[in-house]
């Protein structure tokens, strides 16, 4: 499809882009997982790392008083501990969920396109 510009086109397009997106986000992810830096504690070693649900919204607003439509993505991002005795055993432990926070990401429709 080829973006005009238009309140349709905004609305089309929103869906793909919020996919495109959470995709970005699973790839940080996974560089966070990878990138855990480990410490010592009184059971052995844990480390921690954020993580992101799935997309809960991806809703479009017009008829915004500018004109511009918005859009607005919602998920979760979780913050992840793993631990063991030795760093081996604490990467191959099940993470565990110890805080939870909602994120909400806003997005404007300019010339064609969906933007941060």
């Amino acid at each position: 499809m080829i973006a005009t510009g238009g309140t349709h086109d905004a609305e089309a397009d929103f869906p793909a882009f919020c996919a495109s997106w959470m995709q970005l986000v699973s790839a940080r992810e996974s560089n966070n997982r990878h990138a855990i830096q480990w410490r010592r504690d009184q059971t052995g070693f844990a480390g921690e790392y954020v993580g992101y649900g799935a997309a809960q919204r991806c809703e479009v607003k017009t008829g915004t008083p500018t004109g511009i439509p918005v859009g607005k993505l919602v998920y979760r991002e979780f913050r992840y501990r793993q631990s063991g005795p030795s760093v081996d055993a604490a990467a191959q432990s099940p993470p565990v969920v110890v805080d939870v926070t909602e994120i909400t990401e806003i997005f404007r429709y300019t010339a064609g396109k969906w933007v941060y």
